[in-house]
């Protein structure tokens, strides 16, 4: 007994073959209400009646690495200065591509915003400082070493 299954979004055939079956065309984390797709079964060429497939979620597309660039930067301390850095988060069609910034060791007079820019005035004194990037989706780090250094 030959035994297969189809998949109709009203009367338009998406997908039919062996079970387990993919809808494939829907975008990442999309909510699909019950019965927008239906489903039959076909054995020996009959097919059954249309039943709906329950209400769900596609997948969101997770979220793999981060790179932060530039890897490095130097600059003089006693002076006020600043830096841009920028997050590229992979794969670039992943779903929550938020991020945020921290800097260490933390200290008056320095900082990272949201959007990656550090800063610091001339009262931060010569040091290394890492700043680290992190994902919200999955928690992928990257790094970026600030060094201050006596002009």
């Amino acid at each position: 007994m030959a035994e297969s299954f189809r998949v109709y979004k009203g009367a338009t055939l998406v997908v039919e073959g062996d079970s387990p079956l993919s809808i494939t065309g829907v975008a990442p984390n999309t909510a699909v209400a019950n019965g927008d797709y239906q489903a039959t079964r076909v054995v020996d060429g009959n097919e059954s009646v249309k039943v709906d497939i329950p209400a769900f979620t596609t997948l969101p597309i997770t979220v793999t690495g981060v790179t932060l660039t530039p890897k490095t930067s130097s600059a003089e301390s006693g002076t006020a200065g600043s830096r841009q850095l920028a997050a590229a988060v992979a794969p670039a069609d992943a779903t929550n591509k938020a991020v945020t910034y921290s800097i260490a060791p933390s200290t008056t007079g320095l900082s990272v915003s949201g959007t990656g820019l550090i800063e610091w005035d001339d009262t931060v004194v010569d040091g290394v400082y890492t700043t680290t990037v992190t994902t919200t989706d999955g928690s992928k780090t990257d790094t970026h070493v600030l060094t201050l250094t006596t002009p």
